[in-house]
């Protein structure tokens, strides 16, 4: 009896282990997670500056290129006044912002640069250092390499095209002396108050480039100049340094238009805005009192040609020619065998 029991006691333990065996599930085997690649990483910017500082960019080429082409060869009234309102037609401002990104689209010329700028900003953190070490000081820009030849083609850019400017100044000034043998030469301007007025609303406003301008502009920051610059020797002035800064960002694609809020900066020029200011109190001086026709080319020469074109090569420690002047008339004293006989008038 007693082995009976503890058989049906057996049994039902054995009976209850198969009922709970038979309710617990059978765990199955966990899949393995799905595995989600990251995003690929933003594409590296293409090479580029912003609209507005092409647009100065190719104002201030505009400027060049037509200021120099001014002839001294005046034959009336009417062709100086022309000239005139060609020669000061800039804002200080946006001709300084314009030269500054022209010389940056200059540097953007040297490939080994670009590429090496490019190629050490290849991911998004790389770019984002490269940017905060350029804010802190622009000089890193130059441990780039060939930094250095970038730098020599700003240079050149903006030493070279300031020089067309002051040289055709120049010829125009001593055009002053030339023509005073023609009568309208002597006559009054017409309309004095007027034309100093003209000259000072052109002063103040913003230009707009020419097309041929925009397509060089462009073609230098592709790394295709129709003619580019000779290169300059060091030392290099610190606008040049912030053109160089300028191109490195412009080269990762940090140079747009939505960025200009935090590099307006590099386009700052405390030399140039200065001189550039001077330049244009001179013009309105020389104006106020200049009455003939022949004191107006002397003005445009001087003060709407040289003194702009000189400050443009100063600014990049270049050096302009200085005139060794006569002790009683305002001529260089190289150029005196070719005045004419007869005492000339002093154009004020």
């Amino acid at each position: 009896m007693k082995l009976c029991n503890a058989a049906r006691i057996c049994f039902a333990i054995a009976a209850g282990l198969l009922v709970v065996s038979a309710a617990t599930p059978v765990l199955a085997k966990k899949p393995p997670p799905m595995i989600v690649p990251p995003p690929m990483p933003p594409p590296m910017p293409e090479v580029g500056l912003g609209a507005r500082l092409i647009n100065d960019a190719a104002v201030y080429e505009t400027y060049v290129t037509q200021t120099s082409a001014i002839s001294p060869a005046f034959t009336d009234a009417q062709g100086v006044a022309d000239a005139l309102r060609t020669g000061a037609a800039y804002e200080p401002g946006q001709l300084r912002r314009g030269a500054i990104a022209y010389a940056a689209a200059a540097a953007l010329d040297d490939n080994t640069f670009v590429d090496d700028v490019r190629k050490a900003g290849a991911t998004p953190e790389a770019r984002y250092a490269m940017v905060a070490k350029i804010f802190a000081d622009p000089k890193n820009a130059l441990a780039f390499v060939d930094a250095r030849g970038a730098a020599a083609l700003a240079k050149a850019a903006l030493a070279q095209s300031g020089m067309r400017v002051f040289d055709a100044g120049e010829r125009v000034r001593l055009a002053a002396y030339a023509i005073q043998h023609q009568p309208w030469s002597l006559t009054q301007v017409a309309d004095l108050d007027g034309r100093a007025a003209t000259v000072k609303q052109l002063s103040s406003a913003f230009r707009q480039p020419s097309g041929q301008a925009h397509t060089d502009v462009d073609r230098m920051i592709l790394g295709e100049p129709a003619t580019p610059p000779m290169a300059a020797p060091p030392p290099y002035s610190p606008l040049v340094i912030r053109a160089v800064a300028l191109a490195a960002l412009a080269a990762i694609g940090q140079a747009g238009d939505d960025d200009a809020g935090h590099i307006g900066w590099l386009t700052d020029d405390y030399y140039l805005d200065h001189c550039l200011a001077e330049a244009k109190l001179s013009l309105y001086e020389c104006i106020a009192v200049a009455k003939p026709n022949y004191e107006d080319v002397f003005c445009l020469g001087q003060h709407a040609m040289k003194d702009t074109g000189g400050c443009v090569v100063k600014s990049v420690w270049s050096t302009v020619p200085v005139d060794v002047m006569t002790h009683d008339m305002n001529i260089p004293a190289a150029r005196i065998h070719k005045a004419a006989p007869t005492r000339k008038r002093r154009p004020t």
